[in-house]
Order: C-alpha cells, then structure tokens, then sequence
C-alpha cells in the first residue's frame, strides 16, 4: 500500500478551518427522500410510523458514536481541509485494523432493522425506508436479505436499482454491480443521469477544469468521463470497469446519508459528501483528544479508510511519457479504493513489439512477485487506446505472451500486463505508454543466456526474462529484428551500449569511443553483419555485463543501413547486485 493519506477525517465540536476551497457536488438526480414531502398527505399511521423510523435510527447512530474506541491524545497536521473536516497525511494509518464492533451496537442494529421492517408494511414504497433497510442489513453481514429485499421492489424504480449495485458492489460481484446501475442509469431522465456520473472531485483540479467546460451530459463529457473510468480500471484482466461501480455506490451511499443521522454526529452535508466520493465508506470510526497549545484538549471524531486502499483513477486523460500515470505507489492524497482482489502490486515485466504482415506484434514476459501468495494464475496481454481495449490475449499460469494489433484500428497507444490468482487475493499489474518504434527495428527483447542462439521470435520468447533485471556480472541474452531489405554488398553497423540513465545516445557513444570521458558506468560493443533476408530476420547476441554499480542503466541498439540510415531501438534495465 502506498505511503501517504491516513485518510481519517476528522472534525471536532468546532468546525475546523479550511486550508483548501470546498468543492460542492450538486446532489444526485435519483428520487430521494426530500422528495417526499411534495407527496400527497400520508394517514396518521403513516405519519406515525415514519417518525418511529427516524427516531430509531438517529438513536442507534447515538449508540454507535457512543461506542466508538478510544484513541489517542492526537496533535495532527491537516493536511486537506474539506468543509467542516481534515485529511490527515501519514498518520499511522498502515498500522490501523478494524475492530469488532460492540456486542451492544450489533443488538441495537439488529432491533433498528426489525423498527424500520415494521414500518415499512405500514409505507411499503417509501425509499427512505428501503435504503435504510437495505443499507443496515448490508451492515449486519445480511446482504442475501437485502437482495431479496430489493426483488420485491418496483422493478420501475431507477432507486430500487441502484440499491442493488450498492448491494452487489459492496459484495465484491462487481459485474452484477455494473449490470444493475445501468439498468438504474437506464430509468433515470438526462438530468438525473447527470447528476449521478458526473465526476465531481475525483479529477485532478486541472482535469476537472478541462472536464466542466463541456455541458452536462453532452457528447464529448461522456467521451472524458468513458476514457477516464477506463485509464482508472483497477484490472483490464476483470470484465467491466469496477472502479467507476465503486463510484456509482459511494453515490448511493451518499444519498442515503443525505437525510439521516450519520455516524459522525453531524448532519450531512456536501463536505462530507465529497469525501465518501474520493474514500468511500470508512472502515471504522475512533473517539480521540486533540491536543491544542497549553492543557486544552478537544474531541475529535476519526475516520479510517480501508486498509489496503490504492489509487486507481488517474491524474489526468492522457498518458505521461514515463507511464507515471499508473503508478500504484502514488500516495493516494485524491481518492482511494480497496477491492475485493486486494491490494494490486507492481508486475515485474518485459514489453517488447515486432513486425509482422503490416502490424505490430506485441509480446510480454512477466515474474509473479515474491510478495504475492503462490497460486494458479490467470494473466492477460492488452493493447488499448485512451477509450478502450482494443486487443488482448489471456492464458492460464504465467508464460509469456503475444497479441497483435488488429486490422482496421488505430494503433495502440497503451500496453498492460497483468496478472491475478484464480482463488482468492493476490493480483499485480504493469500498465505503461506503447511506443511507435522504429519501423525498419524492432523493439529488444531480453534473454536467458545458454543454449542454442534464438533466430526466430517464438524460440526467442520460450526463453525471454520475466523482468528487465539482470545481477552485474551476469551474461544475458538480447533479441531483436531487422526489417530492411537486402544488403548484401555491405554490412550492416551494429553497436549495442549500455551506460548509466541520465545522457543521451551520442554522448554515451563518445564515450564509449574513448572521444569523451564522464562519470557515467558505460561499456558497449561493435560489429558488423550482413543482411540477406528480405523477410524480418532475427538476431541473437549474449552479452555479458561489467562489474557495474545497482542502479538504472539503458541499454541501446543502433543498426546503421548504408541504404536505409540509422535506427535505434533501447530498453532500460536495473541492475542488482
């Protein structure tokens, strides 16, 4: 899990000042309670029954609050201000753990729900009831009631809908997650649809601004918001995109909050809303002093996210250079999620694209990581644009792997490599920008050194590396192709460089000629050889690195054609000691 948010909000008696401008969210579209009370007058027992729902319902959010764990004498840092509450940075949060909920606050949920059941056959469509029946039963650890519940709902209702993809979402079938929201986005009118999908604060505040020119509900908003919630997809390996159900319930989960009591104390408002966008629910709630100068302390109310939360949406809508836009070790200072596949470690990998019929072939090798359980695999190769997978190979355990791009669409511009346990937890992933490449050299792709020299790419791959490691000293293997044609009158220039990151080719070469020195750890060779296929030839060259410092190394081919000029293709590898 990365460093960074605690993510406990907190806020005292006092509202706390804030550091940042509140972002206020219009609130969903979908029926809600407040609706209510433009319906005709209700019968007394009606009437009577409601208020016997609300009282039981603010009264156990008493019992709740009453019994949250003591935590410490706090002195913290905001480091977010959102309305009336903190984010809080680095606060001990990767030591925190749910604890058992009191025997106490259980029985007392238990009897709300028989309270809000017994109203509800006295007003059996009111939605205010149905959430609150469905959303407690939820946290009973009674999701098959809820479910059942929600069957017997009108089956008209975009609510009743969108209460069973909060149900199913919360349950990890995030599929039937998705499938039910559509059908509730379905039902709703374009305003409502609006409401609910708009992205709101999980952007970036540069992204928001591009995204909030656009008018609500118009063609290019649901463009930026289908490309952002597939860049944002926790695992192309998963069918459909679970991130954006997540957002869809923490929608849900806000609008059942909006008019009732909540377990901080307070009455809803958009600063909370907000934050249950960007963390979701929290995973418990602590009472604790906070310490001001002097002996004055104050109570304060902490929330905790969940552990193992990772950031998932991306920072913006296109991909950064060095594909930092995926890096799971971000802190996630702007929104978070754990799912249900747990914490999504960084793949070990190789990536490299060849030429074949006019299209480029792409193939991948990966190591599962050490920190993973050992278990059978399901792993998956994609290529995809900013909208969408556009082509994708998936196998059984952890070989290597190739697709190529398909006929008829624009050329990728993303790869992913991911990988996941058939059983239980445990998933890893490595997403990245898919360059052009040089048209005439293909990409290199790195070997086990030993046994016969690969000259095809299907005997290269048997043998390539699950990552771009090697230890120094060690002799590795390097595969490539060259696509020109003939030459075989002269030979080509092959040079093959490996020096320190941070200079580029031609000061690399110079001083590997010995035409200039540097601080930069380098070594490189030279040959020369004929090219006489005029189909794509391959090429295989052990190389067997010095004595280097660890660190990041690039490693870089250049080919020079007396007919067709230089082409350079390059990887970075890390060595290890």
């Amino acid at each position: 899990m990365g460093p960074g948010w605690g993510i406990r909000t907190h806020a005292s008696r006092a509202a706390l000042a804030s550091a940042l401008a509140v972002i206020v969210l219009p609130a969903p579209a979908v029926p809600t309670p407040a609706a209510q009370s433009r319906e005709p007058p209700v019968s007394p027992d009606a009437t009577s029954a409601m208020r016997m729902a609300r009282d039981a319902q603010r009264a156990f959010e008493h019992v709740r609050r009453r019994n949250f764990p003591r935590g410490p004498l706090v002195n913290p840092k905001c480091g977010e201000g959102i309305g009336r509450f903190c984010l809080v940075e680095g606060w001990d949060d990767d030591d925190w753990e749910p604890v058992p909920e009191e025997p106490e606050v259980m029985e007392e949920r238990h009897a709300l729900i028989a309270v809000l059941d017994s109203a509800a056959r006295v007003i059996p469509d009111d939605e205010w009831l149905t959430g609150q029946r469905v959303a407690y039963r939820l946290e009973a650890g009674r999701a098959e009631e809820a479910l059942a519940l929600l069957e017997a709902c009108r089956m008209e209702s975009a609510w009743c809908a969108a209460l069973a993809g909060f149900v199913l979402q919360e349950r990890g079938r995030y599929a039937e997650a998705e499938a039910a929201f559509e059908r509730a986005l379905g039902r709703m009118n374009e305003a409502e649809r609006c409401g609910w999908t708009e992205l709101g604060p999980v952007l970036d505040r540069r992204t928001r601004g591009r995204y909030e020119r656009f008018a609500c509900g118009s063609s290019p908003q649901r463009a930026v918001e289908r490309s952002f919630w597939h860049l944002s997809d926790p695992l192309w390996l998963v069918p459909g995109m679970e991130r954006r159900s997540e957002h869809l319930a923490r929608r849900v989960r806000a609008a059942l909050q909006a008019d009732a009591a909540s377990p901080w104390g307070m009455r809803w408002g958009d600063d909370l809303t907000e934050i249950t966008l960007r963390f979701g629910w929290p995973a418990g709630w602590e009472r604790a002093r906070r310490r001001f100068v002097g002996s004055r302390t104050d109570e304060i109310v902490w929330s905790h996210r969940l552990p193992g939360a990772q950031k998932f949406t991306v920072s913006g809508l296109g991909p950064a250079d060095d594909g930092s836009l995926w890096d799971l070790d971000e802190p996630e200072g702007r929104t978070s999620w754990a799912p249900v596949f747990g914490e999504i470690a960084n793949l070990p990998h190789q990536v490299a694209g060849f030429r074949r019929d006019g299209r480029r072939q792409v193939v991948a090798a990966f190591t599962w990581p050490d920190s993973l359980p050992s278990c059978d695999l399901e792993s998956g190769l994609f290529l995809a644009d900013a909208h969408g997978v556009t082509a994708s190979r998936t196998e059984r355990g952890s070989g290597p792997l190739a697709v190529a791009e398909p006929r008829g669409f624009a050329p990728a511009t993303l790869v992913g490599v991911e990988a996941r346990c058939d059983e239980g937890p445990g998933a890893a992933r490595a997403r990245m920008p898919l360059a052009d490449g040089h048209p005439l050299l293909s990409d290199i792709l790195l070997l086990d050194a030993g046994g016969p020299s690969p000259s095809t790419l299907p005997e290269a791959l048997a043998r390539a590396r699950g990552a771009r490691t090697a230890r120094a000293g060690e002799t590795l293997a390097v595969y490539w192709e060259w696509y020109g044609s003939p030459a075989t009158a002269t030979a080509l220039q092959v040079t093959l460089s490996l020096a320190r990151e941070g200079k580029g080719f031609w000061r690399r070469a110079l001083e590997w000629s010995g035409l200039a020195r540097g601080d930069t750890e380098q070594a490189g060779i030279r040959w020369l050889e004929s090219a006489t296929n005029p189909a794509a030839e391959g090429r295989t060259v052990e190389l067997r690195l010095p004595t280097l410092d660890e660190g990041r190394y690039r490693l870089t081919l250049q080919v020079v054609s007396p007919t067709h000029g230089p082409a350079e293709s390059s990887v970075e590898i890390e060595i290890k000691e």
